[in-house]
């Protein structure tokens, strides 16, 4: 991690959808703490808003097919609805999951081969929800869910996927952001000093989502990894 940018960090932020009930209240708060420790990292950041299935297709192929010879790595946020394996576009049309990942295999993006991949999803996985053991309502604000996404990635090396929720179970999101993307956020900024790898900073943020009381009920992030090195991110002196 010795070039400046390290990489591209892209973020697909879903907000304003076709139809109006299923605005993501919260997401932008979401990108906007990505933004700020991705640019503190140094990562060449930049957010799309309110792509359509086709648009999130394209906009990932457009960045598979640049060259990142002279980076270190490519970082991918997706916010969205979805359903299991799939995220969803504003115009509510699908798009799977293994496609998108696909576009940065050694074979599609060589410039990247022998690189990390990282790809981070704020979506639902299914409608089901862990029930607390105690239950206990969390009163801090209103709670929704992103209804969607991922089972499996392809099987090839350097990839690393960290799901907001394991498959088939809600994922949830306040009018401040979403609980899996604002832990990971806290957690880079305090353990990336400490020279901490990405994989044990996912595992602390699994650590600290688990615990929370959402309004009776809990979440369950899931970490999917074939990087054959530790990931740490250089923080600038």
């Amino acid at each position: 991690m010795k070039n400046n940018p390290h990489g591209y960090c892209l973020i697909l932020n879903n907000h304003t959808f076709k139809n109006p009930l299923l605005n993501r209240e919260g997401t932008l708060q979401d990108g906007e703490a990505v933004k700020r420790v991705f640019k503190w990292l140094q990562f060449d950041t930049i957010e799309y808003m309110d792509l359509e299935g086709k648009e999130i297709r394209e906009t990932v192929k457009e960045y598979s097919k640049k060259d990142h010879r002279n980076m270190d790595c490519f970082v991918c946020f997706i916010f969205s609805h979805g359903e299991k394996d799939k995220i969803k576009g504003v115009d509510e049309e699908c798009v799977n999951i293994e496609e998108l990942v696909s576009c940065f295999t050694g074979t599609n993006c060589p410039s990247l081969a022998g690189k990390p991949k990282v790809f981070i999803i704020q979506a639902c996985q299914g409608s089901r929800d862990h029930p607390s053991v105690t239950v206990q309502a969390d009163s801090s604000g209103h709670l929704e869910v992103d209804a969607s996404p991922l089972t499996s990635i392809p099987d090839r090396a350097d990839i690393l996927i960290g799901m907001s929720t394991v498959e088939d179970y809600l994922s949830f999101r306040t009018e401040t952001g979403s609980v899996y993307i604002q832990s990971l956020c806290e957690k880079i900024e305090l353990l990336c000093p400490q020279r901490m790898d990405l994989t044990a900073i996912l595992t602390e943020v699994n650590n600290e989502v688990a615990k929370r009381e959402l309004e009776g009920y809990k979440q369950m992030p899931k970490i999917t990894s074939t990087l054959l090195k530790q990931l740490i991110f250089e923080v600038p002196q």
